[in-house]
């Protein structure tokens, strides 16, 4: 679609325009949905049609049917069995009531940020067209054909717009790349053939699949605010070094700029200084777009403001897409949210905000740069070290993790520094080694590493329990395919970073110990057993029961210690992780959300950093 997403689709002007096109058939169609109706005026020149030929056509062909999707083939068999093949839109050659009320809502499907025709919306305006104007030969072989074309054809389209609205028009595996995990319901035949004896009442049916979801609905909203802009949007601003000085007449530009994207009043004078009002929008559309605030302009700032109507209406088109889909179980009142774009893991108590903090995330790689990212039919793969999307319970938090580094990262990272100063890696990164084949303990002194195959590395790596860890001091385990969890981390300054896509896949969380706090408060955990948990992890009692709890810490310290091996005391650690089991286990969703609703019901913008919105809009036809 371009930098203007096809004026001629999308814009008001033209869903009043198509609208009108269907009604035009009859005027008093639109509100008309008797079944029974006399053949339209203009049908009068096909005098070769005859309603009983038209059905026998109908019996031979339509058991034959086939449908990329099976639930739709067997749906369309049965649904025109069960009328022994009678038509249900060209009944009588056309039935214009219902056929305008279909195209009606097709026409209306960019409200929903779909193109109409992903439901053959243009197909199906042509065909009607064609027969108008009798551009159809008047031959019972042909005009049989084009009538079966069209009946399929609106069966199909209203079939395909209402498991669009029930359960999204796109796989959400399939445009997530792989790196989706969720369990969701899909349309199955029990829906289609649900849906089709509810077509009867067409109109009402029509209605009542409309999402009303308040979320949905503001998404929606947002939507058509910004289709209304695409014939207003105002000049570019220049990037230069302008925007350094107190006055400039590009600060006009700026203004407009600001009106048209929402953030200062229409009522607020053109100007040619930075004033305070017009710096608080500029700062508003930053928060919205998170960038940091500043009481001066950037290159960054005004670049994004240049974005044309169509990136909102891409983005909000490809997340309403998201919001269809029905993942399983559904969020209750208590879970923990974690968005990939946002950056931020929230945390709802009863349907209270109990905590917010930032995260880090796995990275991802460009796939303009990494060819193998973009399959044939343009949809791009998850690169390998994305966080994976999905649901899960953390059933268990290990205090003091010891991290046992994944295969594949001594593979590609720790052979090389090893190959170099095998010692001094493991004594500055505090590791052990241990030989996979029988689970022994391996002095590093011992191993050369230049000669060890590094496609068949016959040991592991990992690195003891301690601040210095890359796990932290605490991790939060559920159980997931990928192998990944939320952690802690000893690179603390990662999260002064706007763009945080950094780890191998795992999610680190800023504020650690606020999270487990709430984990604890949810599992009613009392005050000597938060104390206990403190000194496992190396504090200090402050009761006399924490005292004797310490004591009998050391007590099982010492018996672990005497009976190891003289060899294994040399690797003995004092600080080892110990899992603390959840009675209550805390529902985990990782979402990938980039504009979502803030806290004061603004829209927010993020950033597509997995690259996963353009997936989307190819099946959402909204890339055209």
């Amino acid at each position: 679609m371009g930098e203007k997403i096809s004026k001629h689709i999308i814009s008001r002007q033209w869903l009043t325009l198509t609208i009108s096109l269907v009604c035009i058939f009859n005027l008093s169609s639109c509100q008309n949905n008797s079944l029974h109706h006399p053949k339209p005026s203009w049908f009068k020149y096909y005098s070769a049609y005859s309603s009983k030929d038209v059905q026998d056509y109908y019996q031979r062909v339509i058991p034959e049917y086939t449908d990329p999707d099976s639930n739709i083939q067997y749906g369309i068999r049965t649904f025109y069995a069960q009328r022994d093949y009678e038509p249900f839109w060209t009944e009588k050659g056309l039935d214009e009531s219902l056929s305008s009320t279909l195209l009606q809502y097709l026409a209306e499907a960019p409200n929903h940020g779909i193109h109409p025709d992903e439901f053959e919306y243009g197909f199906i305006v042509s065909m009607i067209d064609s027969l108008k104007n009798h551009r159809v030969k008047n031959q019972d072989s042909i005009l049989n054909k084009v009538l079966l074309d069209l009946e399929l054809a609106m069966t199909r389209s209203y079939l395909r717009y209402a498991s669009a609205l029930r359960y999204g028009i796109s796989d959400p595996k399939v445009v997530n790349g792989g790196k989706w995990l969720y369990k969701y319901e899909k349309p199955d035949t029990a829906f289609v053939q649900e849906a089709l004896a509810q077509i009867k009442d067409l109109e009402k049916t029509l209605k009542t699949i409309q999402i009303e979801d308040p979320v949905y609905k503001r998404h929606q909203k947002e939507l058509a605010t910004w289709y209304g802009k695409t014939e207003s949007e105002p000049d570019t601003i220049a990037v230069g070094a302008w925007h350094r000085r107190t006055e400039d007449a590009h600060y006009r530009q700026l203004s407009r700029r600001l009106k048209w994207v929402g953030t200062l009043d229409s009522a607020v004078a053109d100007t040619t200084r930075l004033t305070p009002a017009l710096l608080k929008a500029v700062n508003l559309f930053r928060a919205d777009n998170a960038i940091p605030t500043s009481d001066t302009l950037d290159k960054e700032t005004i670049e994004k403001l240049n974005r044309h109507a169509s990136y909102y209406i891409k983005r909000l088109s490809a997340n309403m897409e998201r919001l269809r889909w029905h993942v399983t179980p559904a969020k209750g009142r208590t879970f923990i949210a974690v968005n990939i774009p946002d950056f931020t893991l929230c945390t709802f108590v009863e349907d209270t905000v109990a905590f917010k903090t930032r995260i880090c995330c796995g990275r991802t790689a460009n796939p303009a740069k990494a060819s193998w990212r973009k399959k044939s039919n343009g949809l791009i793969l998850a690169a390998k070290s994305e966080s994976p999307l999905l649901h899960s319970n953390i059933n268990y938090i290990v205090l003091n993790p010891e991290w046992n580094i994944p295969y594949d990262i001594i593979k590609n990272e720790y052979y090389y520094k090893l190959c170099k100063s095998n010692t001094a890696v493991v004594n500055k990164e505090h590791l052990y080694i241990k030989d996979s084949r029988n689970g022994q303990y391996v002095k590093p002194e011992t191993i050369d590493w230049t000669k060890v195959n590094r496609q068949n590395i016959p040991y592991r790596l990992y690195q003891t329990s301690g601040r210095y860890n890359a796990l932290g001091q605490i991790k939060f385990s559920f159980p997931n395919t990928e192998s990944v969890y939320l952690h802690d981390t000893n690179n603390k300054g990662a999260f002064k970073r706007r763009v945080r896509a950094l780890s191998h896949g795992c999610i680190r969380v800023e504020n650690p110990f606020e999270l487990a706090e709430v984990i604890y408060n949810y599992n009613d955990f009392d005050t000597i057993r938060k104390e206990q948990i403190n000194i496992i992890m190396g504090g200090e009692p402050t009761t006399e029961k924490g005292e004797k709890y310490l004591e009998k810490l050391e007590e099982q310290d010492s018996i672990r210690y005497e009976k190891l091996s003289e060899y294994d005391k040399q690797f003995y650690r004092k600080l080892m992780p110990t899992s603390i089991h959840l009675k209550k286990q805390m529902p985990l969703y990782i979402e990938y959300f980039t504009c979502f609703l803030d806290d004061k019901d603004r829209m927010q913008y993020r950033e597509d950093i997995y690259y996963k919105d353009d997936n989307i809009l190819i099946f959402t036809g909204m890339s055209r």
